[in-house]
């Protein structure tokens, strides 16, 4: 065996080992951006399009958490190209089917309160379970970012609740409580991540 095929086996089986690690994640973080897209278009979209009908809202929601999944599969299959990787990482393989559980239960979830026209519970729901999901990238990736702004979600959604509960606003459609309600959402799981996935980015690129 030649010097040249050595060193090239020796690289091969160190990124063996480093795959095989579950502690190994690469990630781009651009699909942090393509998710905080997503949240502002479905946060301002949601009434109209379950006001118009069930099935339709359904739809666009299931449509839209598509897009999202697609984009972040391709996004993941460019990165791990970069380290030679034909499939998902066990923790790559472990967040996505996280946070495709997730987004499933809350479509339907949504489906149930869209019928009774609850949508200050629908918006909570999101930004407290998408925020759950979160919380364990947070602690799985050993980013503190992450773990704060999901307690700071969950955090906010729960005295949303609370206070919406006694005061009874829950039910109200156009509304302050219901314009402060998106803006949290939009501010907890579009804006935030998006800042959260710039650091990650900045710091990515002063390692290298």
């Amino acid at each position: 065996m030649s010097e040249k095929d050595e060193v090239l086996q020796q690289i091969s089986e160190i990124k063996s080992h480093l795959i095989d690690k579950e502690t190994f994640f690469p990630y781009n973080y651009n699909a942090c951006h393509v998710w905080a897209v997503i949240a502002v278009v479905m946060t301002f979209i949601m009434i109209p399009t379950y006001e118009y009908s069930i099935v339709v809202g359904t739809g666009v929601m299931f449509s839209l958490i598509t897009i999202g999944f697609v984009v972040e599969e391709i996004l993941t299959k460019k990165v791990n190209e970069s380290y030679d990787i034909d499939d998902c990482t066990k923790r790559q393989e472990f967040i996505m089917k996280n946070f495709l559980m997730i987004a499933l239960f809350l479509i339907v979830l949504t489906t149930v309160l869209a019928m009774s026209k609850l949508y200050v519970l629908i918006y909570l729901s999101w930004l407290f379970i998408i925020s759950l999901g979160y919380f364990s990238v947070g602690f799985i990736l050993n980013i503190k970012e992450f773990t704060k702004m999901a307690e700071f979600n969950m955090v906010m959604a729960l005295v949303f609740l609370v206070g919406g509960a006694y005061f009874d606003l829950l039910t109200l459609k156009d509304s302050l409580f219901m314009t402060l309600t998106q803006a949290v959402v939009i501010f907890g799981l579009a804006i935030l991540p998006s800042i959260i996935a710039r650091k990650q980015q900045k710091r990515e690129a002063c390692s290298v």
